[in-house]
């Protein structure tokens, strides 16, 4: 019984940190390489995506083209 304990709560802490990070990430901008337009996307459609280091696989809402996005970090209190 304790050690199913343990395991929901391992997995209960990876969930939220799954979640931290894309909310983290929705107060970033993504740039389009197709359109060149900087996006912005909602933590809920962030969450599991495939990325590679800055690189996010997404769906730009301007051109509606699937690629490779780089992740813009805010600066300052712009987030």
């Amino acid at each position: 019984m304790q050690l199913w304990l343990g395991l929901a709560l391992v997995l209960a802490a990876l969930a939220a940190l799954i979640v931290w990070q894309a909310c983290l990430l929705s107060r970033c901008r993504f740039w389009c390489h197709a359109c060149g337009k900087l996006f912005r996307l909602p933590w809920t459609q962030l969450l599991l995506r495939r990325h590679v280091g800055e690189d996010w696989l997404l769906r730009c809402p301007h051109c509606g083209q699937k690629g490779w996005c780089k992740a813009r970090k805010p600066m300052g209190k712009e987030g």
